[in-house]
């Protein structure tokens, strides 16, 4: 065997298979890396909570309005209600949010969401088609929609309590996408 000359040194040769299974590992590197930043963009353009999708367009602002905010007194043999109306312009209209219900001997309450026609439908004891309704509860949550164009009515019921008055503390919002 014979030594290097002085000042050199002795680099070991390296394998073809070396070269391409480094190259292989940044390659997936890469892949993962890439698969992750993808992932946490589209996160970020689904929709929240609450019924609102992203603006498609920059046109696109967020809106809502409140139904119900806060205590609400609800007495014997009557109802709460709060009207309103989706137009062309509100897109994704969702009604959103959660009411609980104290009094009377069962802490309950009914809540319903329907048009004005089918409303007064379902007041009255009457069929009707409604969006969403419950039966006698102490605690509630909803999120209703796309809601078509058209007039509405969200209602606290207590029509049911001959004697107890009830006490509902109601946060309900609508929320939409409006053009600036």
């Amino acid at each position: 065997m014979t030594k290097p000359a002085a000042g050199t040194r002795n680099v070991p040769q390296k394998k073809p298979g070396a070269t391409r299974a480094g190259v292989a590992v940044i390659g997936l590197l890469l892949a993962v890396l890439l698969g992750m930043l993808w992932m946490r963009f589209t996160s970020n353009v689904t929709a929240p909570p609450g019924g609102n999708p992203p603006a498609s367009s920059p046109d696109l602002v967020p809106a809502s309005s409140k139904l119900f905010a806060g205590q609400l007194l609800i007495k014997a043999k009557g109802y709460a209600t709060a009207k309103f109306t989706v137009d062309l312009g509100m897109q994704h209209f969702h009604v959103v949010g959660h009411f609980s219900a104290s009094g009377g001997a069962g802490n309950d309450i009914q809540a319903v969401l329907a048009d004005e026609d089918e409303f007064q439908n379902w007041i009255n004891g009457h069929p009707a088609k409604v969006l969403y309704s419950t039966d006698k509860v102490t605690i509630g949550k909803l999120d209703v929609g796309p809601l078509a164009p058209g007039r509405y009515v969200f209602a606290l019921n207590n029509n049911f309590s001959a004697i107890s008055d009830k006490y509902v503390l109601a946060e309900i919002e609508a929320r939409w996408l409006a053009r600036r």
